[in-house]
């Protein structure tokens, strides 16, 4: 079993309610989602043409990738919408003192 290392990215209140915002995290591009209260992590980079969310929106537990609209699950990457077909990294994060600290060694 490996350890976990954990880095603080964000304060939770700053990621606003069924909203996400992307950052560098040590070299990796991540985005932090909120929906029903709930935080998640995934990797800022759609499986299909290798574009950022920067531009793209949610839909419920959904990102949409704004080059060709391929979706993923915010909980853990899986392909929701064609046209991607593998799924995105989803990392493991947790919340300390209002503090967003995500886990990019493990991925969910």
């Amino acid at each position: 079993m490996s350890e976990q290392l954990f880095t603080a990215v964000t304060e939770a209140r700053d990621i606003k309610e069924k909203n996400f915002s992307t950052f560098d995290v040590n070299g990796t591009g991540i985005v932090i989602c909120r929906f029903r209260d709930e935080y998640f992590a995934i990797e800022n980079q759609c499986s299909h043409a290798l574009s950022a969310f920067d531009a793209g929106r949610m839909r419920g537990y959904n990102i949409i990738c704004p080059l060709h609209g391929a979706t993923f699950d915010i909980r853990d990457g899986s392909v929701t919408s064609l046209p991607a077909k593998q799924p995105i990294r989803s990392f493991p994060l947790r919340i300390v003192d209002g503090m967003i600290e995500v886990d990019l060694t493990n991925t969910n």
